[in-house]
């Protein structure tokens, strides 16, 4: 049965036990403390995909956020006042900063919101930086292990990729690469503005701590991490510091910050900190930028592989603007069209977090559409992209019985290595067309098989 989430590992995986619950019992002793009680429910079956599928998340997490960084010099020409118009509000300030910040050409860790359709995998947005779900993953494998003994004998035949520590192999690597291959204690400090309690940042530290040290042992080098205000660091005598402790990477875990410290920000321009979240990539993962590198593809700005992989993946996007544009080979302006083939198309903010200000024509009604399709003309920060219809994968519910869900797949991409891919997943008929953790949805662990 390929239409589960078990796609054709359903006979090997699946067994009529209905011992096994809907749900993993995130309070189990098989977790670490840090993990208990995780505030979203995770599925008790993987979703196991075959080879075909993973060299296509592959190909779009690692391809698609590198042919993003081009966008400044291709579409903007680096014309400052372009990109402050477009993306600041006119901050000439803020668009200087972030154009030297981008063009420094630092990889960054990203992940692709996408979903399967009967045209294989279709990107919805990206997102870039530190504060991005879904890598902690691997540390509820021994729950979903401990449910189907095959993913632990079979280990030949299905793997799940383990992707925060292969963002922590990155992480060093790319401190070693643009900040100091000499140092033996590398200093990560932790910006998190939420977590109110010591014994919570104590937890955080650990973990980290230990996720470093495990990865850091192999290099014959220790490392500490910190977590504290931003303003809390300072650049002196050519190095970040926090406490007279040399920072080498600076993370945001929890979209903490909107604006850089001086400090921090010429620690980046002088290679003394890696900093993932600089103001360049703020403007990287902008939805608005879907459309411009379709637009780039159409005009084949791109090699001619690259330009197919941005037109294969990067479902048919424009800006919410009242110009004209071409649409299965027809002109119209963007409203019209937007009003004309209302249940073809989703709106959404170029900024929105968890499913926040994204509108589904089907979904909507004709006067609610009429009304967001005219705040997003004013607003001018809005895109409108063409529905990419789920396919229907049966998965249990959350009274475990197994109906059609649909997923929205969240791969990971650092640099040139592949991170694994994470899901959400809604039951038909409770979803109301935006499937986010937040809106609850249920999430998933992903298996490959072989």
């Amino acid at each position: 049965m390929e239409n589960t989430i078990l796609f054709d590992k359903y006979k090997e995986v699946f067994k009529e036990d209905n011992t096994i619950p809907s749900l993993l019992d995130t309070n189990s002793d098989l977790l670490i403390d840090i993990f208990k009680g995780f505030k979203y429910p995770i599925s008790s079956w993987p979703v196991i995909i075959n080879n075909k599928m993973k060299e296509e998340l592959k190909e779009a997490s690692i391809k698609i956020p590198k042919l993003l960084q081009k966008i400044p010099s291709l579409y903007f020409e680096n014309d400052v006042k372009r990109i402050a118009d477009f993306y600041f509000n006119g901050d000439q300030t803020i668009g200087q900063f972030s154009l030297m910040c981008q063009n420094k050409n630092l990889d960054v860790s990203s992940r692709l919101d996408l979903t399967y359709t009967n045209d294989g995998f279709k990107v919805l947005e990206i997102n870039m930086g530190s504060s991005i779900g879904g890598m902690e993953f691997q540390n509820f494998e021994p729950l979903i292990k401990e449910l189907h003994p095959i993913l632990s004998t079979n280990k030949e035949q299905f793997d799940s990729k383990k992707t925060q520590s292969l963002y922590i192999k990155f992480l060093i690597n790319k401190i070693e690469a643009h900040v100091s291959s000499q140092d033996n204690e590398l200093g990560i400090f932790l910006v998190n503005t939420s977590l109110g309690d010591a014994a919570s940042k104590n937890m955080i530290k650990s973990f980290f701590d230990q996720l470093l040290e495990k990865e850091l042992t192999h290099k014959n080098k220790k490392g500490s991490t910190y977590i504290d205000s931003i303003s809390e660091l300072k650049f002196t005598n050519n190095t970040l510091q926090y406490q007279n402790k040399k920072i080498h990477a600076v993370l945001i875990l929890d979209y903490a910050l909107n604006n850089i410290t001086p400090d921090v920000f010429r620690a980046l321009v002088t290679d003394q900190v890696y900093f993932p979240d600089h103001l360049g990539t703020a403007f990287m993962r902008d939805k608005r930028n879907l459309a411009l590198l379709r637009r780039l593809a159409v005009a084949e700005k791109f090699s001619e592989d690259d330009n197919k992989t941005i037109l294969k993946y990067i479902p048919w996007t424009e800006l919410v603007v009242n110009e004209q544009v071409k649409y299965q080979g027809e002109f119209y302006t963007v409203p019209e069209l937007l009003a004309k083939k209302q249940e073809q198309f989703v709106i959404k903010i170029a900024d929105g977090l968890q499913g926040k200000d994204v509108f589904i024509g089907k979904f909507c009604k004709q006067e609610e559409w009429a009304k967001i399709i005219e705040k997003a003309l004013q607003e001018k920060t809005y895109v409108a992209q063409e529905f990419s219809e789920s396919i229907d994968l049966l998965a249990p519910n959350k009274a475990n019985n197994w109906e059609p869900h649909k997923l929205v797949w969240g791969a990971f991409g650092f640099g040139d290595i592949y991170g694994g891919v994470w899901v959400r997943m809604s039951a038909n008929n409770t979803d109301a067309g935006v499937i986010n953790s937040a809106n609850g949805a249920v999430e998933g662990i992903v298996y490959e098989s072989y």
